[in-house]
């Protein structure tokens, strides 16, 4: 566990960032930790991801990446340098941190297993980023701290963020930048900077990589019919079950595999049946459960 203490000044400095690399070196981890069996959402994605990468790439990425341990402050896991950067931006940060080699191999696994998967990924951590942010902006560091959950825990002025090194940090006038990951599964990623720091949490919407890597008819077959899907029919009932957070229904359609015509018409349904509300964020519509969807969900055995 770290445990990090935040001064006012820092508080008032927490910005969130997507990682690409982050994200591959966490999937990687978590391919190695549940070897013998991938736990859904990942597994899909496991099965289709890991028939593309050679058994040498695999091997030479691990020893590298045990040989770090991942660390707190580990060069391999470098802070995002913007609050978006995409693949290219980060390898380069590898580059010049003179992990030549490591960044050939992490590229080539990224273009392997994940490239395909990114678009549908960033717009779901983009989604998280937005809902997040809106809780800072109307509610303030504290609620958002204290909202991450997955063992991460907010007692002011002390974050205890869970991770494989047990150490306590002191920012003062600092920055504090948050990681949400899909594969945060996979290991936790932490690292430290001269006055900035940066840790991974567990976002919601990992159900995107049981669809992103299939077609639509993979997508129906995760679950087998049954009493939601009987009362509201199978393609609003996947609607239910897909708002885990509040999302966009571009974001929707793409974690679930439905066009976003036929998903706004299943949410216009949904709403109408009191199921589901809609409020704007900036020039974003979200749509999340209320308290009445999340109740039929649980009747139902969802």
């Amino acid at each position: 566990m770290i445990r990090l203490q935040l001064d006012d000044l820092t508080l008032g400095r927490v910005r969130m960032a997507v990682s690409p690399l982050w994200e591959a070196v966490s999937s990687l981890a978590l391919t190695t930790r549940y070897r013998a069996e991938i736990p859904y959402p990942y597994a899909k994605w496991a099965a289709t991801a890991m028939r593309r990468v050679s058994r040498d790439l695999l091997g030479e990425l691990n020893t590298t990446i045990q040989a770090h341990a991942l660390a707190p402050s580990s060069s391999l896991t470098p802070i995002p340098r913007s609050p978006s950067p995409d693949i290219e931006e980060e390898l380069a940060a590898l580059r010049s941190a003179g992990h030549d080699r490591f960044a050939y191999l992490i590229g080539e696994y990224w273009a392997a297993t994940i490239a395909s998967s990114w678009p549908a990924m960033r717009g779901v951590l983009e989604e998280e980023i937005l809902v997040r942010g809106r809780t800072l902006v109307t509610e303030g560091a504290d609620r958002m701290l204290d909202d991450l959950g997955g063992r991460i825990r907010w007692h002011r002025q002390e974050l205890s963020v869970p991770h494989q090194t047990d150490m306590d940090c002191r920012m003062t006038d600092g920055r504090l930048i948050i990681v949400p990951m899909l594969f945060g599964r996979g290991a936790r990623v932490f690292c430290a900077v001269r006055d900035t720091l940066a840790f991974s949490y567990q976002a919601h919407g990992a159900a995107v990589l049981s669809s992103s890597q299939g077609s639509a008819r993979d997508v129906d077959d995760v679950r087998p019919r049954d009493r939601l899907t009987t009362l509201l029919g199978r393609g609003r009932a996947k609607v239910l079950r897909a708002l885990t957070s509040p999302t966009t229904t571009t974001g929707l359609a793409s974690s679930i595999g439905l066009a976003p015509s036929t998903v706004s018409q299943h949410l216009a349904v949904l709403s109408s049946a009191g199921l589901v509300r809609r409020h704007r964020v900036g020039p974003r519509v979200l749509y999340e459960l209320e308290d009445s969807g999340v109740t039929l969900l649980a009747e139902l055995g969802a």
